[in-house]
């Protein structure tokens, strides 16, 4: 058994709970609550174009947030609040929306 293979699922796992205090609550630097749009469970608003993020692989949100946060012309406010989250939040969030299930169709 390889112990070090299940690092990564740990530290997503310990992220998971300071992701939701981000993702109802935003943080110090300006981004406010992920909720107000994608919603407290991930379920998202399709009348505001946010996606459903509950239940997503964490790398491929992370990678969305850190897409936008370097990506000023895309559509407001997410550029702003992806580059609001230190690297640390993003993952934290991630983990916390991927932790979530999936929301029903």
């Amino acid at each position: 058994m390889r112990p070090w293979a299940y690092t990564p699922l740990l530290l997503l796992a310990a992220g998971a709970p300071a992701g939701r205090q981000i993702v109802l609550h935003g943080n110090d630097n300006g981004a406010m609550p992920c909720a107000a749009c994608h919603g407290v469970n991930g379920q998202g608003n399709a009348a505001i174009g946010a996606p459903a993020l509950a239940g997503m692989q964490a790398p491929a949100i992370v990678s969305a947030l850190n897409t936008l946060a370097a990506s000023p012309n895309a559509p407001a406010p997410m550029p702003g609040i992806a580059a609001a989250l230190t690297p640390r939040e993003r993952q934290d969030v991630a983990a916390y929306f991927s932790s979530l299930p999936k929301p029903a169709s």
